[in-house]
């Protein structure tokens, strides 16, 4: 396929009602490149967005991980951002960023598109040394090499996001699931290289509060217990493991039952009512 754009933004997404004003920061922050948004939700565009030509709306009811990764052949450019539906954008911070991985980049390099996170999108720009895997209690396991970095939200090849097998599919939420992928590509060579600038501002919500208990749920109750049993087995576990089976998240769950208890609600304000929010 012909590539189209500069860059697809790549979103599993449920907050339609923060989608338009993600849209326009987005706009603000990518003039110099052409770019796309991929969202991939249960829940239809708002009528507003419906006639945007560089938006695309793919439907599924999964976990975040299967959307996501399911999401990755729907985007028409050979560089993909991960990113989330609680993101502002910063003006002109994807161009700087762009031009930096276009400059750096090789094919196996990440960008790690740098973030503040914050309720009510309140937070400061993190340390250097927070992006470092064993600056966190969670990631200070033996299968993890101490000089790795993570990334939560970056800029990537796409075909080298297929060709390493994307996320693994065992887990139910992105966070775990990116890291092993960081990790995975670090043991292939790979660099983690950092923004230039922060380029989003993210809300936060803590533990359980807003909309936020399923995905709690899932990576405290979930995913830790299986990333930390796979990243205390032996030294530097990803070498071991670098390809993994890209098409592994069509044998996960077509419905998200944490989050959409066996029904399939109509909109965001039905998910915040059936989870008693």
């Amino acid at each position: 396929m012909e590539k189209k754009y500069d860059l697809s933004v790549l979103m599993p997404a449920i907050r339609t009602h923060q989608w338009l004003k993600m849209y326009e920061s987005l706009k603000l922050s990518c003039k110099k490149h052409t770019f796309q948004l991929v969202l991939v939700s249960p829940f239809d565009l708002p009528s507003s967005m419906k006639n945007l030509d560089n938006v695309k709306l793919v439907q599924d009811w999964g976990n975040p991980v299967r959307c996501s990764q399911l999401g990755v052949d729907h985007c028409d450019s050979d560089l993909i951002y991960m990113s989330t539906d609680d993101a502002m954008f910063i003006e002109d911070a994807i161009d700087h960023s762009l031009d930096y991985y276009n400059d750096k980049c090789q094919q196996k390099d990440i960008l790690n598109m740098r973030y503040t996170e914050g309720v009510n999108r309140s937070g400061k720009t993190m340390p250097e040394g927070y992006w470092h895997a064993h600056s966190h209690d969670d990631m200070k396991l033996i299968g993890i090499p101490k000089n790795y970095k993570f990334s939560m939200q970056f800029i990537c090849s796409k075909d080298y996001f297929k060709k390493l097998g994307g996320m693994d599919c065992q887990f139910e939420y992105v966070v775990y699931s990116l890291c092993d992928f960081c990790f995975r590509l670090q043991a292939d060579g790979g660099i983690i290289h950092d923004s230039p600038c922060d380029v989003q501002n993210c809300d936060w919500y803590p533990t359980v509060t807003i909309d936020h208990k399923p995905i709690h749920e899932a990576q405290t109750n979930h995913d830790l217990p299986i990333f930390q049993k796979l990243y205390s087995s032996k030294e530097n576990v990803a070498l071991d493991r670098i390809l993994l089976d890209f098409d592994d998240w069509k044998n996960t769950p077509a419905q998200w039952d944490r989050r959409f208890k066996g029904t399939k609600p109509n909109s965001y304000i039905d998910v915040m009512k059936l989870n008693n929010l």
